[in-house]
């Protein structure tokens, strides 16, 4: 196996374990609708749970990544998103996204910074997600997340094929019970996984 292979399984395997920090059990399937598979993991020393969503789409794995790249577009299609915007461009995989969210009466939207990370193998593409928040000050109208990690796990399966996985930890901050944040889980990623197949499927027609 090529160095650069085991490197990149290397970093895969500790973002498939390492969830958020903390002792965790093994994931539960929790919703397996239109072609969308959602896992959630409870953590022995948090009330909120991580997800874990899954598809194949009729896409080349290239344009998938393009889209998951492009900040100006993310609010397009991902869930609840009202603003995505580019702070700063560190190098040519690399970038830090500003993005707010609209979350409705009467919680208080949510903004955050996040650093996104594009590492890449032959036939496959990590981009990862971790806080970055020195480069803007907390907003006024806004709860700032700052406790949060995840990543998107691309695999080909063909030219036209490709295997979608999205991990992501998330603590919203403010008042919301991590009971009420629970019972909705789910629905964020099965919406933003049905607005992006949509999306590269499309692109992938023409």
């Amino acid at each position: 196996m090529k160095r650069s292979q085991i490197l990149f399984s290397t970093l895969l395997f500790f973002l498939l374990i390492g969830g958020c920090g903390y002792s965790q059990k093994k994931p539960e399937l929790a919703l397996d609708k239109d072609g969308v598979k959602v896992y959630l993991t409870k953590f022995d020393t948090t009330a909120f749970k991580e997800y874990r969503a899954v598809m194949t789409v009729n896409a080349n794995i290239d344009t998938i990544v393009k889209q998951l790249v492009d900040v100006k577009n993310l609010k397009k299609w991902n869930y609840k998103t009202r603003k995505s915007e580019l702070l700063k461009k560190t190098s040519d995989t690399s970038w830090i996204f500003y993005m707010t969210h609209h979350l409705g009466w009467p919680i208080q939207d949510r903004d955050h910074v996040s650093k996104v990370t594009l590492t890449t193998n032959e036939n496959e593409r990590i981009i990862t997600i971790l806080p970055e928040n020195r480069l803007l000050k907390e907003k006024p109208g806004y709860v700032r997340l700052t406790n949060f990690k995840g990543f998107w796990y691309l695999k080909k399966v063909s030219n036209t094929q490709t295997l979608v996985v999205q991990q992501i930890y998330g603590n919203p901050g403010g008042n919301i019970p991590a009971f009420m944040v629970n019972m909705v889980i789910t629905k964020g990623p099965f919406d933003t996984f049905k607005e992006l197949r949509k999306r590269v499927e499309n692109l992938n027609k023409k």
